[in-house]
């Protein structure tokens, strides 16, 4: 008896392994399907940024919809000459007041 029930565990076995083998091929094309449109997707959203955020486009809606302007040279002030690095604009290093 032990000698029937034996190979017909491992035949049904068998059949179930291929299956779920034959489940998961399928939900593998299905995955890599819906990979192949994700990627083409993507590729289509990173050219739609491209276009939405080149400066010829965002000026003409910056000054038409926003009354914004280009800044011209009475926009610009100068509040110090010095430098981070303790060096005045002209490139000498700032003298120290000798007492």
């Amino acid at each position: 008896m032990l000698l029937v029930v034996v190979p017909v565990l491992l035949m049904l076995g068998s059949v179930y392994l291929h299956t779920v083998s034959a489940g998961l091929g399928d939900r593998v094309a299905e995955l890599e399907g819906l990979n192949s449109n994700t990627a083409a997707e993507s590729d289509r959203l990173e050219i739609r940024v491209a276009e939405l955020s080149r400066p010829g486009r965002i000026r003409p809606l910056a000054r038409e919809e926003l009354k914004m302007r280009d800044p011209d040279g009475s926009d610009l002030k100068v509040y110090g000459n010095n430098r981070e690095d303790d060096r005045q604009s002209g490139g000498e290093k700032k003298r120290e007041n000798p007492q």
